[in-house]
């Protein structure tokens, strides 16, 4: 089974949503459902929900002989639906299709360089033009200092309706000892792990994300950006399936649609940068998330 072939030929930064790479183990293969509550500030505040579901992929294929280097391909899917009285907030559903085109070399026994095409169509599938699609890329090198820890460095870049976005992520894995782990891409993702026992393990997380989905109505654009504090339980059903859960809230949430026009300078992760544009929705208020998780994951050599 090729997915058997993971932990040998993939090492991928943890801020894509294909891949996620931890100290010991890497993902190729996820499903997620994700509810947040949230509520529309004002003089007649209203309560909505968003449901987010997500699943994908990703593989090597051509690898060669020694497994040091391999082509990489995978595929993302994210669909957001809203429910409920919303009033003055103009989305129904957005969906978020990205493949993902990719190479990675071994140099050394410490060094690896990983660069990958990122194009994406984001839209409300309402009237799909060629103006959904965008396109971005990013390379990466991973050192790893010892058995124990290993450091990332992640440049790219992104087109998105809200204007460029750049990629600067600086990536650590780290076994603390026989139970804990951290591990992540700051400032998107980080994750620290205890492990209570070989099939159960809990911890702190730090989600970040910040995408965009053009519309229909006007060629107006709807951004998504979350920034979530949380804490998971996770359990291994199997030897290689994980299921975990995990309660957060948000200290950055935009939910916003904006004019087509209306865009930040520059965007670094999902950090914004210059003056910040008008949304022509009531203001989404920050709050709590929940989500479930189910991941196929093999060790890493």
């Amino acid at each position: 089974m090729i997915l058997t072939r993971l932990a040998a030929c993939i090492s991928l930064g943890s801020f894509l949503p294909l891949a996620g790479l931890a100290q010991g183990y890497v993902e190729g293969l996820g499903l997620s459902y994700e509810i947040l509550p949230l509520r529309l500030s004002g003089e007649a505040p209203r309560t909505f929900r968003a449901d987010v579901y997500r699943a994908n992929v990703i593989a090597p294929v051509l690898a060669s002989a020694d497994s040091s280097g391999s082509a990489l391909v995978g595929l993302s899917l994210e669909h957001l639906r809203f429910s409920g009285e919303r009033p003055g907030f103009p989305v129904a559903s957005v969906t978020g299709l990205l493949p993902l085109i990719g190479y990675r070399q071994r140099v050394s026994p410490q060094l690896e360089l990983t660069a990958l095409a990122l194009p994406a169509l984001n839209s409300d599938l309402r009237d799909v033009k060629a103006a959904d699609l965008t396109w971005g890329g990013v390379v990466r090198a991973s050192y790893r200092s010892s058995a124990r820890r290993a450091y990332r460095l992640t440049l790219g870049y992104r087109q998105q309706f809200y204007g460029p976005q750049y990629v600067l992520l600086l990536g650590l894995d780290w076994q603390l000892g026989q139970r804990w782990r951290a591990f992540g891409d700051l400032p998107t993702t980080f994750t620290l792990s205890y492990a209570a026992s070989p099939r159960l393990a809990a911890g702190f997380n730090l989600n970040g994300i910040n995408t965009a989905y053009r519309l229909q109505d006007r060629n107006r654009y709807f951004q998504y950006l979350q920034g979530h504090y949380g804490v998971f339980v996770e359990a291994y059903l199997s030897h290689h399936w994980a299921l975990r859960a995990t309660a957060a809230y948000s200290v950055t949430r935009r939910l916003d649609v904006f004019e087509q026009g209306d865009q930040w300078p520059a965007t670094i992760d999902y950090i914004g940068l210059g003056n910040e544009p008008t949304p022509v929705n009531p203001i989404v208020e920050k709050g709590p998330a929940f989500k479930l998780a189910l991941s196929y994951r093999v060790a890493a050599l």
